[in-house]
C-alpha cells in the first residue's frame, strides 16, 4: 500500500483521530500514579524556568519527557511521514506547535522554521537529537545549529523508569508504565556561539553527546538502586 493509498483510508483516519487522544490520557495516567524523582534541579532552576532554552533528547527516552515539558511552550520536530502525522497530532495536542521535517526528509526547511518561530515567538524547542534513523546515542548537528542560531543554551533532558517496556526499535524506545517511580535527569546546558569553524562546532556535538551519554547512565543507574532496594 502506497503512502497516499494509506493517508485516504478510512482506519486510517479514525487512528489519527483516536491515537492522540489515547496517548494524551495514557501519559496523563502515568504522571497521575507515577513518583518523579529528579537530578540535577539546579539546571531547571537556573535555565529552563528563566529563558526559551532548547531541549536535547535522545530518540528512545523522550517519551515522557516530550509530556513533562509541555509546561514550557515550544516547537517540535515532527517526520514528515503518515506515521509522523500520528506523532504530530499527538505533540499538539499536549499544547506544542510542530514544524514537519527529518535529516532524510525536508530537515533544512523544517529546521529553519522551527528557529525562525523561535525567534519570532520566543519559544523553547525539542529536538530527538539522534532522530530519525540513528545510529542511536549519537547526537546530530541539529541540535548545535539549533543553538547558534537562536542563542537558546541546550539543555539535556533524560527519563527512565522502574516499570517500563523496551521495545526492539532501532533506538530501544522506552515507554514507562503507571505506578512506576520516574527518573529525570537534567544535563548541562550548553551556549553555541556564532562565527565559530567547523572543528569548533563539530567540538561542541561531542562535547553534548559526552554530556547526554553519562546523564543517562547516572539515570539509569538511580533506577537501577530503586529496583533494588
Amino acid at each position: 500500500m502506497s503512502k497516499v493509498e494509506k493517508g485516504q483510508k478510512l482506519w486510517f483516519r479514525l487512528v489519527l483521530f483516536i491515537v492522540p487522544l489515547l496517548v494524551t490520557y495514557y501519559f496523563r495516567l502515568v504522571d497521575m500514579t507515577s513518583k518523579k524523582i529528579f537530578l540535577n534541579t539546579e539546571y531547571e532552576d537556573r535555565i529552563c524556568k528563566r529563558m526559551p532554552f532548547a531541549c536535547a533528547c535522545f530518540h528512545g527516552t523522550m517519551l515522557f519527557p516530550v509530556y513533562y515539558c509541555r509546561r514550557y511552550p515550544g516547537v517540535v520536530m515532527v517526520s514528515r511521514s503518515y506515521d509522523g502525522e500520528i506523532i504530530d497530532r499527538s505533540i499538539r495536542r499536549m499544547g506544542y506547535d510542530t514544524v514537519r521535517g527529518s535529516s532524510s526528509r525536508g530537515g533544512k526547511e523544517a529546521l529553519v522554521e522551527m528557529i525562525e518561530q523561535i525567534n519570532e515567538r520566543k519559544y523553547c524547542s525539542g529536538l530527538a537529537v539522534d532522530a530519525p534513523r540513528g545510529p542511536s546515542r549519537k547526537v546530530k548537528m541539529g541540535i548545535v545549529i539549533v543553538g547558534r542560531e537562536t542563542g537558546q543554551p541546550i539543555v539535556p533532558l533524560v527519563s527512565w523508569a522502574t516499570r517500563q517496556i523496551r521495545f526492539k526499535s532501532w533506538d530501544s524506545m522506552i515507554l514507562p508504565l503507571p505506578f512506576s517511580t520516574i527518573v529525570m535527569s537534567f544535563g548541562k546546558p550548553t551556549y553555541v556561539p556564532k562565527g565559530l569553524s567547523n572543528e569548533e562546532y563539530e567540538k561542541i556535538r561531542h562535547d553534548i553527546e559526552t554530556e547526554m551519554v553519562k546523564v543517562s547512565t547516572e539515570t539509569e543507574f538511580r533506577v537501577q538502586q530503586i529496583r533494588n532496594s
